[in-house]
């Protein structure tokens, strides 16, 4: 990754050194020398990177220059900062203070200026070639070459329904699709695009396509041609030319208009089909140029395309990209096995056991299979076979050829882009990455930076898009592309240039402490690279980590923190969510070069330092639910670069009240608190809502202890100055004391709100006007005195069309939607509904129930309620008068995927018959019986496709019926809130398909079966709030799928459990992910 880092110095030094920062500093010659060095080193690090997979001495050079990288960096940051803080205080550059700081500093840029020259010439004994740094890396090209032919076709296993898919378009694209054609650039040709991370079998898949019998009757041409990284036009011809002729006859020919007069003889007229193998380039210009050329065959004629970037099958702008996703872990034992064992007869079963859970490494992955496969080859020994399951991919040997070959992907990025990769390692595998907290890390390790007029946020988000284009990030399907996952071996390839490592080699480097950028307490990691430091506490951080970029400590159980954490001085990002801090020191203060500050759901937080006002560079400040938080500090408005301040709580004195918010730039979420305390309505307007046009999400909140009609009047004004700009997509209004909502709320100025939610809003008897928001998707009404939700319209009009989820809660004078009771459709696109306690309230008989898919209400409206077919998710609070539930109403449930019962006032019974309905149901939860002590036989034993078993606050159970063991599909169990409970139910020792194991507040729980190790499946277990539990059973240190152990409020336990010197210790060392929360 040296590469990518010295770009970023590289850049901050030309930055420094065009403002100035040098001569300022006194450092000006050193500084253009730097640079100077750094660039010429630069300029061989792309030959270097590629040369050190073979050589220990330069892997050892580059590690030294990393090393000397980051020291030049902490420097330069010094620098800028002190330079910053002196113009913004406007004191003297020839102060005691400065002109120490610039003696220091001075010495300490000779000594590494020195240092550089060092390395810079020890580069020389390496024969390094220089390399363009901006231009993709061709990576042995020669080897990548692929042909047509499949010589092992017998052994491609998985892929018959994407090669019949593909075949289908292929021969039957012209039939089906002749408007398609006509409208393509190119008459006649289509592309079809193979898109998949490498190693997955992309050109394994092209090439059966290639052979299949239907295309090679259906084309009357077929031409392979191995495109790699020099996209050449010339190249490529000639490359058609000679897998159309079979010779060599297109060598001799050197322009490029007769080697396209010579490709169009051969192809006019025909039906042809031209596979390109291995496509990197995406720019448009040059997929025009070729298919210009190739526009010479009848219709019919055909393309594919192999690629790893999704960019490469947008510019060809055809027909949809066939995605290639991995193998079944059978089809990868397979492969796996063909390689180990070939055509030997002999059969090897405790090998077979040992070698189906080592494809579990392979993710799917075809390469991977393959190549742990012939690392077993001639391997018959149980040690060579364990040794293999237990390795990371990262620390077998460098022949396996799975990194190398993902190398590729990381090669071919720019340089801008190799750290925001790299970065990534940083979580654990299998981690939901959220796109927002990734680019704040990127912020943070300045790897991202403003340009032009995008803001540093708007980049990250661009670097996002590119990471999945190609292929190194996939979004997670139900996250509305907020959320990513990475594929485990592409982290292993993020993981190893994180830590510059060789595979096959043992990394035995540790960091030094001046070099760790970034800090996790509770996962007990520091990076980079990422290491583990489980001796840390926050004193520890604070005293040893002085160069710290990131300091995650949310989840931790810190109650106050240390002024010496003002002395941080390069900290960009301090992240203290969910922890119970009650204050923050005044020498937060101090952190000039801070840009995130995390602080949501510190409900215990009761004031902030009055110095916050002095973080000049802070971009966004979380408080969501800092419920104890009385008042904001003075003078916010002062933190002009704030984009983000997700609450301001209004104060009783000039200096946090509403005009602090007037000049900030705000987007994202805002929620105003205490708006009782707004006497004027001109200092409401003084907030200058109508003008952030950033704003997503408001949410004004009123805490009134009277309701004066005073208030009500000073209440409809403040409201009336609180109009938000009509980007505003959620406005959420709680406690507000007027009768009549605003002009700005009934004149449909909002036409983007998505979601309304209107709550605790007792004097108004009317809503404000909702029709007319033709994007409203969710409307939540609570605590309110209304009658209707719409109080007129057009008998003919859908008031609410994009309306898909409703709730409607403590509404005790609701009697219906519709006030003139006139029927008609509410929304066509209705698909949740929440309805508790309002008793008066009837719904008309809706056509859109038929499209409903989540619906939670008592049991008396759900058997009111018809046309529930299509429910997959439903919570019902089971009422007094319902001791039995029809077998009719869960007939009707044929698609239900989730069931949550509520039992708080009534036991009912579930009959057998009706259950045998629920086929489709994976999820179970069974909460808040007071008279429960074991489920009802009959619940479980016909629920066959349930995952996930929930029992939570059922105050008397201590048991689970015998038949939970015909649930063969249970992979998740989750016991919460049983006081009464033990032990853990007998049982459940039957499920054998159990994953993951969820124990919490289970007061009375004082041991764990010796069977618990019978769980040869079991991946997570989780032990919170058990206090009683004392220790570990024996049988887990044969638990060896156990990927995952989290202990918190467990005192004797967690004291057994510690780090190599418990007394349970022993039992647990095994597991990779061990996690521990103190109390």
């Amino acid at each position: 990754m040296a590469e990518a880092f010295v770009e970023v110095v590289v850049e901050n030094l030309g930055s420094l050194i065009k403002e100035e920062i040098g001569l300022i500093m006194g450092v000006d010659d050193e500084m253009n020398k730097l640079s100077s060095t750094l660039t010429t080193i630069q300029a061989v690090l792309e030959d270097a990177e590629q040369k050190q997979l073979e050589s220990k001495p330069i892997q050892n050079w580059l590690c030294k220059l990393n090393d000397l990288v980051y020291e030049i960096d902490d420097i330069l940051d010094e620098c800028a900062t002190q330079v910053s803080i002196t113009k913004h205080r406007r004191s003297s550059r020839y102060s005691l203070k400065n002109i120490l700081f610039r003696r220091k500093i001075g010495r300490r840029v000779k000594r590494v200026t020195a240092k550089l020259d060092d390395v810079a010439a020890e580069r020389e004994k390496f024969h390094l070639r220089e390399m363009p740094i901006d231009r993709a890396r061709e990576v042995a090209a020669t080897s990548r070459e692929t042909g047509s032919i499949l010589n092992e076709s017998h052994l491609v296993y998985g892929r018959e329904e994407d090669e019949e898919k593909i075949v289908d378009i292929l021969v039957n694209h012209v039939r089906d699709n002749q408007e398609t054609l006509i409208v393509l650039p190119i008459i006649g040709i289509g592309g079809l695009a193979i898109i998949g991370m490498g190693g997955l079998g992309k050109t394994t898949l092209a090439q059966q396509v290639f052979n299949n019998r239907r295309v090679v009757e259906h084309f009357d041409e077929k031409l392979w041609v191995c495109v790699s990284d020099n996209f050449d036009l010339k190249i490529l011809i000639k490359a058609m030319i000679e897998s159309l002729t079979g010779t060599g006859s297109a060598s001799d020919l050197t322009q490029l208009d007769t080697l396209q007069r010579r490709l169009w003889e051969l192809l006019n007229g025909k039906r042809y089909l031209l596979v390109l193998d291995d496509v990197w380039n995406d720019h448009q210009e040059k997929w025009y140029a070729l298919r210009n050329v190739l526009a010479c065959g009848s219709a019919g004629a055909s393309i594919i395309v192999t690629t790893r970037q999704k960019s490469v099958a947008d510019v060809m702008g055809t027909l949809p990209a066939h995605n290639l996703t991995g193998l079944s872990e059978e089809h990868c034992w397979l492969l796996l096995r063909e390689r180990a064992f070939g055509q030997e007869e002999k059969e090897y079963p405790n090998l077979e056991a040992i070698g189906k859970e080592t494809v579990k490494k392979c993710v799917g992955v075809p390469l991977a299979a393959k190549a742990l496969g012939g690392l077993l080859r001639f391997k018959r020994t149980e040690k060579d076979w364990l040794y293999v399951k237990e390795s990371e991919i990262l620390d077998l040997p460098q022949e396996t050829l799975i990194l190398p070959a993902l190398r590729l992907s990381y090669h071919h990025l720019p340089l801008a882009l190799r750290q925001c990769f790299a970065c990534c390692a940083a979580f654990p595998k299998d981690y939901r990455i959220g796109k927002q907290e990734l680019i704040f890390y990127w912020i943070a390790h300045g790897f991202i930076s403003s340009r032009g007029v995008l803001e540093v946020e708007d980049v990250g988000d661009e670097v996002c898009n590119e990471l999945v284009l190609r292929s190194l990030l996939q979004y997670v399907s139900d996250s509305g592309n907020n959320t990513f996952i990475m594929h485990d071996l592409v982290h292993d390839l993020a993981q190893s240039i994180m830590e510059n490592k060789v595979p096959g080699t043992q990394n035995v480097r540790s960091t030094p402490n001046d070099k760790i950028r970034q800090v996790n307490l509770v996962e007990q990691y520091v990076a980079f690279p990422k290491s583990s430091r489980p001796e840390m506490d926050m004193s520890y951080i604070l005293t040893n980590f002085s160069r710290l970029r990131i300091l995650d400590a949310s989840y931790d159980v810190i109650e106050e923190l240390s002024s010496a954490i003002g002395n941080l001085k390069h900290l960009r990002h301090l992240d203290l969510t969910s922890t119970p801090i009650r204050t923050l020191p005044e020498s937060l203060g101090s952190l000039w070069n801070l840009q995130i500050l995390n602080l949501n759901y510190c409900r215990k937080l009761a004031a902030l330092p009055k110095n916050t006002r002095y973080l000049k560079n802070l971009r966004h400040f979380f408080l969501e639910e800092c419920t104890s938080l009385s008042e904001m500090p003075s003078k916010i408005s002062d933190l002009t670069g704030l984009r983000t301040l997700s609450l301001f709580v209004v104060g009783h004195n000039r200096g946090n009240q509403l005009e602090e918010l007037q000049c900030l730039n705000l987007g994202g979420k805002l929620e105003i608190r205490h708006l009782e305390r707004v006497k004027n309505p001109m200092d409401a307007k003084k907030a200058n809502l109508a003008d952030k046009k950033k704003l997503c999400r408001l949410s004004l909140v009123w805490n009134h202890n009277d309701g004066s009609k005073l208030m009500e009047d000073v209440d409809e004004k403040v409201l009336e100055a609180l109009e938000p700009h009509p980007n505003v997509e959620t406005l959420e209004i709680n406690g507000f004391n007027g009768r009549c909502f605003p002009a700005w709320r009934t004149n449909s100025t909002q036409k983007k709100l998505v979601k309304v939610s209107i709550e605790g809003c007792q004097n108004c008897l009317r809503l404000p006007y909702l029709r007319g928001l033709p994007h409203l998707k969710i409307l939540r009404l609570k605590n309110m005195g209304i009658e209707y939700i719409v109080e007129g319209g057009d008998a003919l009009s859908i008031d609410f069309p994009s309306l898909e989820e409703l709730e409607l809660c403590y509404l005790p004078n609701l009697k219906g939607f519709f006030k003139d009771h006139v029927m008609r459709e509410v929304s066509p696109n209705l698909r949740k509904i929440k309805l508790i306690e309002c008793c008066s309230f009837k719904f008309p008989p809706l056509s859109s129930f038929k499209q409903m898919k989540r619906l939670k209400c008592s049991s008396s409206t759900w058997a009111s309620l018809s046309n529930l077919n299509s429910l997959t998710e439903l919570e019902v609070k089971i009422e007094k008068n319902m001791t039995c539930i029809p077998i009719e109403m869960l007939k009707s449930l044929t698609h239900l995927e989730s069931l949550k019962l509520d039992l708080s006032d009534e036991l009912c019974v579930l009959p057998e018959e009706g259950l045998r309905a629920l086929k489709s149901l994976t999820y179970l939860r069974i909460m808040y019986s007071k008279t429960l002590t074991c489920l009802p036989q009959g619940w479980l034993r016909h629920l066959s496709a349930l995952e996930k078993l929930e029992i939570v606050d059922c105050q008397k159970l201590v048991e689970l019926p015998e038949e939970i063991k015909h649930l063969k599909s249970l992979a998740r169990v989750y016991l919460f809130g049983i006081p009464k409970m033990a032990s853990l139910p007998k049982a459940l020792q039957h499920v054998s398909s159990l994953k993951f194991l969820y124990l919490e507040h289970l007061s009375q729980l004082n041991s764990l079966p010796d069977w618990l190790g019978n769980f040869a499946s079991l991946e997570r277990l989780s032990i919170w709030n058990c206090p009683m539990l004392a220790s570990l059973p024996d049988s887990i240190q044969g638990m060896t799928n156990l990927k995952h152990l989290s202990i918190a409020r467990c005192p004797e336990l967690e004291k057994r459990c510690q780090r190599g010197k418990g007394e349970d210790w022993h039992k647990i060392a095994h597991i990779p992910n061990l996690h521990f929360i103190k109390d």
